[in-house]
C-alpha cells in the first residue's frame, strides 16, 4: 500500500482564478487544527478555544457523513497544488429553505492576499449554480474589519448586528450578520 496522493486535477470542478476547492480530508486536519489554534486565524474566525487533531477528527467524521445533507466542507488549495491553505464551508444547509451559512478561514500565510475572496467566489458559484440556493449568509466579529470589507467587496449586504453573540478572547463581542441573495450574485456575475 502506498501513501500516494490523488493527482491534482488540471481542470478542477470548483476553482477560482488562483485556488481550487476539494473536499476536506483527514490528511488536512493537522493544518486545519494549526489554523484554529492560531489566535489571529482561528480567533478571528470565531473559534473560542484550542482544538486537538483527535477532536478535529471526530468533528470531521460527522461532517463527511452529512456531506450534501447538512453542508459542504472544502479545503482551499492553490491552483496546481494540493496542500491545505484554508477551508471554506457551506454549513447549516437547508435545501427546503434554500439557504446556508458560509464560513472560511485561511492559514496564516494566506491571510490578506485575496486567496480567501477567490475561494469564496468559487464557493458562491457552487452554492447558487449547483446547489440551487437562494441565499447565503455569514457572520463575523464586528472587530474583524478586514473580513467584513472582503465580504462587502464580494457583494454581501449587512443585515444586522447580533449583540454579545460571540465569545472571543475578550469575552462576549458583537457579531455582524451579512447575506447575499442569488439574484444579487447573478447580477454581479452574469
Amino acid at each position: 500500500m502506498t501513501d500516494a496522493q490523488p493527482p491534482i486535477p488540471e481542470r478542477p470542478l470548483l476553482r477560482g482564478e488562483r485556488v481550487w476547492l476539494r473536499p476536506l480530508e483527514e490528511r488536512d486536519l493537522p493544518a486545519y487544527v494549526a489554523g484554529i489554534n492560531d489566535t489571529e486565524v482561528g480567533g478571528m474566525a470565531g473559534y473560542p478555544m484550542p482544538m486537538s487533531v483527535p477532536q478535529a477528527t471526530t468533528w470531521w467524521k460527522g461532517r463527511t457523513d452529512a456531506w450534501g445533507r447538512e453542508g459542504y466542507y472544502f479545503t482551499i488549495c492553490e491552483l496546481g497544488d494540493d496542500r491545505f491553505i484554508g477551508t471554506t464551508w457551506l454549513k447549516e444547509l437547508s435545501l427546503m429553505h434554500g439557504n446556508a451559512e458560509l464560513a472560511i478561514f485561511m492559514d496564516h500565510d494566506h491571510v490578506g492576499g485575496g486567496w480567501g475572496a477567490d475561494a469564496q467566489r468559487a464557493l458562491l458559484a457552487f452554492a447558487f449554480r449547483n446547489v440551487g440556493l437562494a441565499r447565503v449568509q455569514l457572520t463575523a466579529f464586528v472587530g474583524n474589519t478586514r473580513a467584513i470589507r472582503s465580504y462587502e467587496k464580494l457583494g454581501f449586504k449587512h443585515e444586522g448586528v447580533m449583540r454579545s453573540s460571540w465569545r472571543g478572547a475578550r469575552g462576549l463581542e458583537d457579531g455582524v450578520l451579512m447575506a447575499m441573495l442569488r439574484e444579487e450574485w447573478e447580477a454581479a456575475n452574469p
